[in-house]
């Protein structure tokens, strides 16, 4: 990892904090094998999301029943001032920035207050950001942003030494894409990262009528089955895979006992499949199920209590009466 200057029009306000170009897994093969050889098998969600798994969540995500982006984005549109005025004029991090959409909505209420802010957006994408950096910089002119270019721990790592607050960002219920003993270890690493006055924004999904769920995980348009079924391509083209994805079928259940929904990929005949990179064949048996993500829907005083046990102080909460989600603004204690 190194820092340096991204070159774009506006130069002096778009810098890399650090750069990591590598690939995030380019040394897991043989956590793939491990997972498919395990039981229940597993694929991990790190491979949905490659360009055309993140081109069909993006598609999803604008279906009707996928309420989780419109719902968050409308909570910070009706809050935003709010938290401007309880938080100031603070640096923002974003911990999985992607195109920053809704980050836009806070950094409007700089703007109309002819404020200066930096930005530091966290993602694993680079070439998104070097996109993101411009298009922000262009729309907001008092912004400076420093592109953090690598995981989320590696990236707080690398962030500078602030000399006041800072307001981190974790949006888009992405906190419940984690098992809970992972939330746990990501709040408290969180924690260690930050410092006493800083404020935490976290969006989170809350347990609900298990019909919302189950329709925005099986949209009628197809895009989130088409984007889970995308990992078998995924790992096709990465490993000399031959997956056929007309012998797998897209399975998505809420549980409520549990509040977790799980989407698991249903192998639909008995087969064998092959990762050529590996040497590795998998057997499956007809109506064999693998893990491929988990979403947690939350209690909001379940999080809350530990989001308190990680060190920070809830200020505000604002949940939507009718989809159940929640925007948490935490401060550092």
């Amino acid at each position: 990892m190194h820092a340096r200057t991204l070159k774009t029009a506006a130069n002096e306000r778009v810098h890399y904090v650090v750069c990591s170009s590598e690939d995030p897994l380019a040394n897991d093969l043989p956590n793939v094998v491990a997972n498919l050889s395990g039981s229940p098998k597993k694929i991990s969600s790190a491979y949905v999301y490659d360009k055309t798994g993140t081109a069909l969540f993006e598609q999803q995500c604008g279906t009707p029943e996928y309420y989780l982006r419109r719902v968050e984005t409308e909570l910070l549109r009706l809050h935003a001032g709010h938290i401007f005025r309880l938080c100031g004029p603070v640096p923002i991090i974003e911990l999985g920035a992607g195109t920053a959409e809704k980050t836009r909505i806070l950094l409007t209420e700089y703007g109309r207050r002819g404020l200066s802010c930096d930005y530091f957006p966290i993602d694993v994408d680079v070439e998104t950001l070097a996109e993101l950096a411009q298009s922000l910089v262009l729309a907001f002119p008092l912004l400076s942003v420093h592109c953090v270019g690598t995981t989320y721990e590696a990236g707080l790592r690398a962030l500078p030494a602030g000399s006041g607050a800072r307001m981190f960002l974790f949006l888009g219920s992405s906190i419940g894409n984690m098992e809970w003993p992972q939330v746990y270890r990501f709040l408290s690493q969180l924690s260690c990262y930050g410092a006493r006055g800083d404020y935490l924004l976290l969006g989170a999904d809350l347990d609900k009528d298990p019909a919302v769920i189950d329709r925005a995980y099986n949209d009628s348009a197809g895009y989130g089955p088409r984007s889970t079924l995308n990992v078998l391509d995924h790992l096709n083209r990465r490993y000399g895979g031959n997956f056929q994805m007309s012998n797998f079928r897209y399975r998505s259940k809420y549980d409520s006992q549990s509040k977790r929904n799980e989407v698991r990929i249903e192998s639909l005949l008995s087969q064998s499949v092959t990762l050529a990179a590996a040497g590795f064949t998998v057997s499956l048996e007809a109506s064999e199920l693998i893990d491929a993500e988990v979403m947690l829907k939350f209690d909001p005083d379940e999080l809350g209590g530990a989001l308190n046990q990680a060190g920070f102080l809830l200020l505000r909460r604002w949940i939507d009466p009718v989809f159940k989600y929640a925007l948490f603004l935490m401060q550092h204690q």
